[in-house]
């Protein structure tokens, strides 16, 4: 299992963030997209982190985040030194995909429709 340091899940963080709607829009081939966020997080550490590796990483941190909301409303008796460490900047749901257009409309008819 790899260990990350704080600076790799800085730029791990980092990247999934300012290229979110490149995720999005990449549709289910996803391997190049995670591939070279390795690559920049290999760059800037001297490091070897692959694709896997690091979608892994942030769907874990995705996790300690939502285990730490867990947490704080009673549902769950542990937290994560991860998640409380990124908690703040993960409560911005940064990684989901942003609405667009068509979401609008869908949640004004929905709306219309109760």
């Amino acid at each position: 299992m790899a260990e990350w340091t704080d600076p790799q899940i800085r730029t791990l963080i980092d990247e999934r963030r300012t290229r979110n709607d490149e995720f999005h829009n990449l549709g289910r081939n996803q391997k190049i997209f995670w591939n070279s966020i390795a690559d920049k997080i290999n760059q800037e550490n001297g490091t070897s982190f692959n694709g896997h590796q690091c979608k892994e990483k942030f769907s874990n941190l995705v996790w300690d985040y939502n285990a730490m909301c867990d947490f704080m409303s009673g549902r769950k008796s542990s937290r994560s030194r991860l998640g409380v460490q990124y908690f703040d900047e993960f409560r911005t749901h940064f990684w989901e995909r942003p609405e667009d257009e068509f979401d609008r409309v869908r949640s004004i008819n929905t709306f219309n429709q109760r």
